[in-house]
């Protein structure tokens, strides 16, 4: 059998350089569990955070379709 374990730590970093400090203490802290698990993998992505103001989210009208599915057209 075959498991896998996922840790998500979700942080809030000033800029760059906050965000590397935050990734070089992270990494520090799984070479620990590298010892009793060599196949442990780190991974970080950056997370944009929305900047749609909520004036410019769409309010009323007929409700959106969100299927990805094309609309049938007729001439």
């Amino acid at each position: 059998m075959k498991i896998k374990a996922v840790i998500s730590v979700d942080i809030d970093a000033r800029d760059y350089v906050d965000a590397a400090d935050h990734q070089r203490a992270i990494e520090t802290l799984i070479e620990g569990l590298r010892d009793a698990y060599p196949e442990a993998a780190l991974t970080f992505k950056e997370r944009r955070l929305s900047r749609r103001s909520p004036a410019s989210a769409p309010t009323g009208g007929a409700p959106v379709a969100r299927t990805g599915r094309l609309s049938a057209y007729v001439d």
